[in-house]
């Protein structure tokens, strides 16, 4: 009995700690579609499939999931090299790659 209200408990504090960040999140990215419609960045589609036509990323599998740092306006896409994750980074505004890790 206190195990299974101890495990309720925790997994609360869990899911409530998340939440903040996922609103955050969402925030971004409506923003991020508001700055798209009015020109003033790449449309999240058009970004990935241009990092997606050229080599190296062209012959690796795009994993989804982007990651947006909005105080920065970079996107980080995430492609499978082998057993290896590549992500890469572009600038939200340009559509120009800014980094990549590995």
């Amino acid at each position: 009995m206190i195990r299974t209200l101890t495990l309720s408990i925790l997994s609360a504090l869990l899911l409530t700690a998340g939440m903040p960040a996922a609103a955050r999140n969402d925030r971004d990215q409506d923003n991020m579609r508001d700055a798209a419609a009015q020109g003033q960045v790449v449309p999240l589609n058009r970004l990935i499939a241009d990092v997606r036509s050229r080599a190296p990323y062209s012959s690796m599998t795009y994993l989804g999931g982007p990651q947006f740092d909005a105080g920065r306006m970079i996107y980080a896409l995430k492609f499978m090299d082998g057993s290896q994750v590549v992500v890469v980074y572009v600038d939200a505004r340009t559509g120009r790659i800014v980094g990549r890790k590995p």
